[in-house]
């Protein structure tokens, strides 16, 4: 079981270049790539993502790759006056309207690699998109370990929380036969307040009680109350993406938990419902955190 939180970074430098390349992701309901490197080095992009979609499923992930050339003397710079001319109309337009100070550097803007773009000459594409992928690789694969560390603890968690939820159900279930008897009793002693006892049909003063006391009957939704728990429990126990299957138990869990809540005129049973209501709900929270 992954968690949809994590981090990978890796690094590789060589005479000729050094590339970096970072990942971060957080929870999304779906997969979710943002890439985040020059435009040179756009050919890539593809390629990297395919990759990653290789071994996550779930989560929004940012990818950050920096590349750079180290050998200054085979090195071409590009600059785009285009867009360089439009940050300064733009600079100027606010300073004279908004009164917003305009204080661009020339370093600031040396470092947007939309403006200056640095290639080495004789870098062949083939050659620099399989070292990207390559450390694309190994930053994914920490990035991986990173969601499977989170993914233990988040384990633990919910193991702890099923535990809760289990000693929950398991007081439901030793109450409800004693509720069912308590009702009993208190439809028998109603019906004799209101009929003659020389003019009552036992047998069909019976049949009437055991109807009702069917529909006041929790004994399927506890017994499905409990297989939700025992597939929780294997589920999480899963390598595979699972996080939309939990999401499906917990709307079941959840249902089950309502229908005993409704059915139930007793106070103990009544308090044990809310506190399960609590639980499942921070199952649900801590369900938004994995893959």
């Amino acid at each position: 079981m992954n968690s949809m939180t994590g981090y990978g970074l890796f690094e590789k430098r060589n005479d000729d270049f050094y590339i970096k390349i970072e990942m971060k992701s957080v929870n999304n309901r779906y997969l979710d790539i943002n890439m985040r490197m020059s435009n040179s080095l756009i050919y890539a992009e593809e390629s990297v993502k395919s990759l990653i979609k290789s071994k996550i499923k779930r989560g929004k992930v940012d990818v950050f790759i920096n590349f750079e050339c180290l050998n200054s003397e085979d090195v071409k710079i590009d600059v785009d006056y285009k867009l360089l001319n439009k940050y300064i109309i733009i600079s100027k337009d606010l300073e004279k309207n908004f009164g917003v100070k305009s204080d661009i550097s020339f370093l600031e803007l040396m470092r947007d690699p939309n403006i200056f773009k640095s290639q080495k000459d004789d870098f062949e594409v083939d050659l620099v998109k399989k070292e990207i992928l390559e450390v694309a690789e190994k930053s994914l694969n920490n990035l991986v370990v990173s969601r499977q560390i989170e993914g233990k603890e988040i384990k633990k968690d919910f193991k702890k929380k099923l535990s809760e939820i289990k000693k929950l159900t398991d007081f439901v279930e030793k109450r409800a036969p004693i509720t069912l008897k308590e009702n009993e009793e208190r439809l028998r002693n109603r019906i004799s307040e209101y009929l003659d006892a020389t003019k009552i049909d036992e047998s069909r003063i019976l049949t009437e009680i055991a109807i009702i006391l069917d529909k006041l009957s929790i004994d399927e939704e506890i017994t499905r109350l409990k297989i939700h728990i025992d597939n929780f429990n294997d589920i999480i126990e899963s390598e595979e993406s699972i996080g939309r299957k939990l999401d499906f138990l917990i709307q079941e869990m959840n249902r089950e938990v309502n229908t005993i809540g409704s059915k139930s005129n007793d106070i103990e049973i009544t308090n044990t419902v809310v506190k399960l209501k609590s639980e499942i709900e921070k199952l649900r929270e801590q369900v938004q955190n994995v893959e």
